[in-house]
């Protein structure tokens, strides 16, 4: 008996421990999926917010149907699982707890002399055709071409679900450890476990990753957010928009908050 109270409960959190590690591994399976479908929306609806946020919510669906007909599928995006009378669905997950990061094109392609060009509207662009005939590169050494290639970076913050480990690991998350860059000799804050912040993914991506705080919000406080991140890159097919005229979603377009535009 003395034994048995002794193990029992470290072997509860394994088996708890492996249940939750095995839903993040889905989710950051569906969030491949959903990153990629984000950019091949994006490459032929000039990279704007709204396509790829609709290409997201696309891609991020299936974690939140309970439904196998396909009539019902469109519900479940809308309406989502209830629990605990609190709303999980693929839109509101997105809009809530996701950060989209345009690596490439970069806003200074947009302004560029060479590449950047006003359409009708007044909205600059990068032209999508001819490109073979368009030798101009910057001083970075980057070329039209390159600034063709749609890249980007999605950093969700999942929630974890198991109890008793999804504290632990929400705990973790969060912690820092405090390290030197020996390039540039200053001392950083980067995350053990949330990969999407370490310090040069966060480089990589112009310094516009979030923060386990900022992308998880009220799942930060309560310990319950896991950081996870998938890349995806494509070719445009479509000439790429500064600016995004959406009604609805186009104020989100490069705000720092839902998209990010280094």
């Amino acid at each position: 008996m003395v034994e048995f109270l002794v193990v029992m409960p470290v072997l509860i959190l394994l088996i708890f421990g492996a249940i939750q590690i095995g839903l993040i591994y889905s989710a950051k399976t569906t969030l491949n999926y959903a990153t990629f479908q984000s950019a091949r929306l994006g490459a032929v609806n000039n990279a704007t917010y709204t396509s790829l946020r609709r290409g997201l919510i696309r891609g991020m669906a299936p974690l939140f149907t309970s439904n196998a007909s396909l009539t019902t599928v469109r519900t479940d995006i809308d309406e989502g699982i209830d629990s605990d009378n609190v709303k999980r669905d693929a839109k509101t997950e997105v809009d809530t707890f996701t950060k989209i990061i345009r690596i490439s094109p970069t806003s200074n392609h947009f302004k560029s002399s060479s590449f950047g060009v006003k359409n009708d509207d007044g909205v600059y662009e990068i032209p999508n055709d001819n490109l073979m005939y368009r030798p101009e590169s910057l001083s970075d050494g980057a070329s039209i071409q390159d600034a063709n290639l749609l890249k980007i970076r999605v950093q969700y913050c999942y929630k974890l679900m198991v109890p008793l480990v999804n504290r632990i690991i929400g705990s973790l998350s969060e912690l820092n450890n405090q390290r030197t860059n020996q390039r540039v000799y200053e001392t950083v804050n980067d995350p053990k476990f949330a990969d999407a912040n370490r310090y040069y993914a966060n480089a990589a991506a112009g310094g516009s990753l979030s923060s386990y705080v900022q992308l998880c919000g009220d799942r930060a406080n309560s310990n319950e957010g896991f950081i996870i991140s998938a890349d995806a890159i494509v070719r445009m097919q479509s000439p790429a928009f500064e600016e995004d005229d959406d009604d609805d979603f186009g104020l989100n377009m490069c705000d720092g908050v839902k998209m990010a535009c280094p």
